[in-house]
C-alpha cells in the first residue's frame, strides 16, 4: 500500500513504554519521522538492568488496574483505592491546579533518586526533536536537561480526551516540554496546570496517514466511509437526513447503491485481555449472524498470547471454528508493529468499532462509529464524555448476549451512520500532518474545523 506521508529521515526521536497499547499506538503513526525505531523505553533493548525493575512494576499495576475490577470484593475496593490515585478534578468551578500532587512527588522521586529514565539521553545523542507519548520519559528529560543553554526541543503527545497533573512537571513555568494535545479540553486542562500556553499546540492525535490518504484530498478515508455509511444505513435514514452533506463533504455526485449484504463489527479486546469474556457473549449472540454470512466479526487480540487462546477457544465453543477467515477474522501478532499494521489494514473494512474508550476514541476521526465498552479509569471515563459530547460514541442499548437485536436496531435507525459522520466532522484527523509540519517548520495552525490543514 502506497505510504501517503513521505518519509523525511530523522525529523525527530520518537519514545514511548509498553504500557498496554495506547502510548505504542500513539507512537506507530509518527515512525517515519526517524531513520531509528521508535525506542520503547523499558524494553529489552532500552534502560539498564537496574531500571527495568520499576518498569516491570509499573506494567504489573497497570494490568491490574486493567483486570482487577472484575474480582469481587477486595478487587473492586482495590480498584476504587488506586483510581483515587488517579483522580482528575473536575473541570468546574475553574481554579489554579498548579500545585503538585503526589504523583507528581513521587515521580520526581522516582527520577532523581531512584534513576528512572537515568539513561534515555544516551540513547539520544544527536540534537534532534525527542516526541514521548508517555510522560515520565518526557519529564525525566526535562529534568536532566534543566539548566542547559539551547537544548533539543522536548514534544509529550497526550493520548487521552483529559490529563491527571502528573502529566506536567513540578514546576510548569520553568518547564520546556511542548504538549501535543487531542483536543480542546486537554488544553485547558494544561492551562489550569501551569503550562504556558505557548507551549501547547492542539495537532490532534495522531492517525494512521495508510487510512488517510494525502493532508488535502483524505483519498483513502473518504472513500472507506462513503462505503461505510451506505452498509450502516441500508434503510436509508441517515441519508435522507444529510445526503446534500455526505455529496458535498465526500466529493461524489450520487449516493451509490448499497453493494455489501453483510455489515462488520470489530471488537478491540484490549493490551491487557481485560474484555476478553465479552467475546463468548457477543460470539453466542451472533452465532446465527455470522453462520449467514449476514455479519462479519474482526477480533483484535492484540499481542498476548493468552488472549489470541481463550478467543480460540470461545470460538470453538460455539462452533464457530469453520468460519475461521471466511466471516470470523483474528487481528493478532507477538510483534507489537506488526499488530497495529493488520489492526489498520482491517480498520478499512470495519463499519462498528467496538472498544473501550481508550486511545481509539480518537479513531472515530476516520468515520468509525465507537461503540464504548465499561471505560476502566478516569480517563476513559473522560474519553467516553468526549465522545458523547461530540456524538461519535454510543453506550450499547443493551448486554453482549443481545447485540445481534440491538446492532439491526442501530442500523435501522441509522444512530450508527449519525455517529460515523459526527466523529468524521467533529474530531480532528490531521495530527500526524501537523506534526510533521511542525518539526519540519516550526509552523502550527490552530483551525477550529477538523476537516482544515
Amino acid at each position: 500500500m502506497k505510504n501517503w506521508l513521505m518519509k523525511k529521515p530523522d525529523l525527530a526521536r520518537i519514545v514511548a513504554v509498553h504500557m498496554g497499547l495506547g502510548h505504542l499506538r500513539a507512537a506507530f503513526p509518527l515512525r517515519n519521522f526517524s531513520e531509528k525505531e521508535i525506542i520503547v523505553w523499558g524494553s529489552r533493548h532500552y534502560a539498564a538492568p537496574g531500571e527495568k525493575k520499576y518498569w516491570r512494576a509499573i506494567r504489573r499495576v497497570y494490568y491490574f488496574l486493567s483486570r482487577v475490577g472484575s474480582y469481587p470484593l477486595l478487587g473492586k475496593l482495590a480498584l476504587k483505592i488506586i483510581l483515587s490515585i488517579q483522580r482528575i478534578p473536575p473541570f468546574y468551578p475553574r481554579k489554579d491546579l498548579s500545585s503538585p500532587n503526589l504523583a507528581v512527588k513521587f515521580l520526581k522521586f522516582l527520577i532523581s533518586k531512584a534513576g528512572l529514565c537515568r539513561h534515555l539521553s544516551e540513547h539520544l545523542s544527536d540534537n534532534l526533536p525527542v516526541i514521548h507519548t508517555f510522560y515520565a520519559t518526557a519529564i525525566a528529560l526535562d529534568m536532566i536537561s534543566a539548566g542547559v543553554p539551547g537544548g533539543r526541543e522536548n514534544y509529550l503527545l497526550v493520548c487521552d480526551a483529559d490529563v491527571n497533573r502528573v502529566w506536567v512537571p513540578e514546576n510548569p513555568v520553568t518547564s520546556r516540554i511542548k504538549y501535543l494535545v487531542p483536543c480542546t479540553q486537554v488544553k485547558k486542562r494544561l492551562l489550569s496546570y501551569g503550562v504556558r500556553p505557548e507551549n501547547i499546540f492542539m495537532t490532534g492525535f495522531p492517525l494512521p496517514t495508510e487510512n488517510i490518504g494525502t493532508e488535502t484530498g483524505l483519498e483513502i478515508l473518504k472513500i472507506d466511509l462513503l462505503a461505510r455509511l451506505r452498509r450502516l444505513d441500508p434503510g436509508g435514514k441517515f441519508f435522507a437526513y444529510h445526503s446534500h452533506s455526505v455529496n458535498h463533504l465526500l466529493g461524489v455526485k450520487r449516493i451509490p447503491e448499497v453493494q455489501d449484504s453483510h455489515f462488520t463489527v470489530m471488537f478491540a479486546i484490549g493490551g491487557a485481555g481485560a474484555q476478553t469474556d465479552i467475546v463468548r457473549r457477543i460470539l453466542r449472540s451472533l452465532n446465527r449472524s455470522i453462520q449467514a454470512g449476514q455479519v462479519r466479526l474482526l477480533l483484535s487480540c492484540g499481542v498476548q498470547r493468552r488472549v489470541l487462546e481463550r478467543t480460540l477457544k470461545y470460538i470453538n465453543q460455539e462452533n464457530l471454528i469453520t468460519h475461521l477467515d471466511r466471516h470470523i477474522y483474528l487481528v493478532f501478532s507477538d510483534d507489537v508493529f506488526n499488530y497495529f499494521e493488520q489492526f489498520n489494514r482491517w480498520l478499512r473494512q470495519t463499519d462498528v468499532l467496538w472498544t473501550k474508550p481508550s486511545e481509539l476514541s480518537f479513531y472515530c476521526a476516520l468515520g468509525l462509529p465507537i461503540l464504548m465498552a465499561d471505560p476502566i479509569g478516569p480517563q476513559e471515563e473522560l474519553n467516553k464524555r468526549w465522545l458523547m459530547e461530540i456524538h461519535a460514541g454510543l453506550v450499547p442499548p443493551g448486554p453482549p448476549e443481545y447485540c445481534s437485536e440491538w446492532l439491526e436496531d442501530l442500523r435501522e435507525n441509522g444512530r450508527l451512520a449519525e455517529a460515523a459522520w459526527d466523529g468524521f466532522l467533529k474530531s480532528r484527523k490531521l495530527g500526524t500532518f501537523k506534526i510533521k509540519r511542525l518539526l519540519e517548520q516550526g509552523q502550527y495552525s490552530e483551525e477550529l474545523s477538523p476537516l482544515k490543514q
